[in-house]
């Protein structure tokens, strides 16, 4: 069978990088196709343009989809074996809490800098600029016909085009209809990852505000998330609202817990002592120093307090209506805002239909697919970028195994 290449990766992004440097390391000839006019568009908005690569707490429980199938492929390369990879590359990077990794010079093109002069030193061929429109079998091979009229044929295809996610930075359907062409079934598609809008228009009233909240959703409320919450005129984001966001629909009931460091009982009577200390004041001056103004406004409104009562008449019923608002507060889920703003896709091609050690097709001997594509999608903090690495070196691994030859570059 004469082919142009051992391997065609359609799709410049985390995944399709790591696959196409490990092949060409590995001596095969590669070619990588991206419909962008550079590499790693989506990785260069990432952690708000700081690039969060990797979490070292990654595993299977962070993800969502199929927590199984995501734990085996990052065993096959885990966070630490990322750290290092990244270390071999050139990058200097930083931990900046809860496990999360940034390039220590605090851009995301360093990620992409490291990646692009690797290609080149390895010898993968790239073409930008070239948006694949169709894939097929063909004498034993796969055929990718692109939209300037090129038609490239190979051994083995990679599908590592990514979510729907960002279409502005290269987010599209497209991979899922040239998965679908081959079979496979597609779970629908949806923003994850995404700021959550509110029902409520009191919510403008908390707009530009940071505060350190505990969060859940009524019909998953043992799934609860503690980080900073911003505020905006229409809803709210956040790490930890981010990550809720993928089971989140219009009607839900998000709640928020203003003072996650305390139990109830303990903030009852933290606030009954202040009470105590301070009988002559009024209601407001209770959350001085605990609450920011805009916050205990909102509360003594939505709670029914009136704003002239001294805190010596405070009596238990309230104080109970108090903590159990602050708590418990619970907001209307008016929307999950679209694919433009959400940091990457729930659902995908069904992980059913891919062998998880190889990421290669159990519908196609030589097609494979990987990351975002696949109906696997991680909580905010590095884990999405980590599938994507794992899932590619994954598939970089088996396609050396079937194709390779003895003059590879890498162990």
């Amino acid at each position: 069978m004469s082919v142009d290449y051992d391997v065609i990766i359609i799709g410049g992004g985390a995944s399709g990088m790591m696959c196409a440097l490990r092949c060409a390391r590995a001596g095969l000839r590669v070619l990588l196709l991206e419909k962008e006019i550079l590499l790693g568009r989506k990785i260069l908005v990432t952690g708000n343009g700081r690039c969060n690569f990797t979490n070292i707490n990654a595993s299977g429980a962070k993800y969502y989809g199929d927590g199984k199938f995501a734990e085996t492929v990052l065993k096959i390369f885990p966070a630490r074996a990322c750290l290092k990879f990244f270390d071999d590359l050139g990058l200097l990077y930083r931990e900046e809490g809860e496990g999360r990794y940034f390039p220590i010079t605090g851009k995301s093109a360093s990620v992409n800098d490291c990646f692009a002069a690797a290609l080149l030193f390895a010898g993968a061929e790239i073409k930008c600029k070239c948006e694949v429109l169709k894939v097929y079998k063909s004498g034993g091979g796969f055929k990718a016909e692109c939209s300037d009229g090129a038609k490239y044929s190979s051994k083995a295809l990679v599908l590592a085009c990514g979510g729907a996610a960002y279409p502005q930075v290269s987010g599209s359907m497209k991979g899922y209809e040239l998965a679908r062409s081959f079979g496979h079934k597609i779970i629908k598609p949806r923003p994850a990852l995404s700021a959550i809008d509110i029902k409520e228009n009191a919510i403008s009233r908390l707009a530009g505000l940071k505060l350190y909240c505990g969060a859940s959703l009524s019909v998953y409320p043992k799934n609860k998330e503690e980080g900073e919450i911003t505020f905006g005129a229409k809803g709210v984001g956040g790490n930890n609202i981010l990550t809720l966001s993928r089971n989140a629909k219009p009607g839900d009931t998000l709640i928020l817990d203003f003072m996650p460091q305390f139990s109830a009982e303990e903030f009852k009577a933290l606030l009954k002592k202040r009470a105590a200390k301070y009988p002559s004041f009024k209601i407001k001056e209770l959350f001085t120093g605990i609450l920011p103004a805009p916050l205990y406004n909102l509360l003594m409104d939505y709670a029914g307090l009136r704003k002239n009562t001294l805190l010596v008449e405070i009596n238990d019923n309230i104080f109970d209506r108090i903590v159990s608002t602050v708590k418990g507060w619970p907001f209307t889920v008016a929307d999950v805002r679209s694919f433009k703003e959400a940091a990457c896709t729930a659902g995908g091609v069904s992980v059913e239909e891919i062998n998880p050690c190889t990421c290669e097709s159990k519908l196609e001997k030589g097609l494979y697919i990987t990351g975002e594509l696949l109906d696997i999608d991680g909580h905010c903090g590095g884990y999405n970028l980590q599938f994507a690495w794992a899932s590619g070196y994954a598939a970089s691994k088996a396609i050396e195994v079937e194709y390779g030859k003895s003059n590879s570059k890498e162990n």
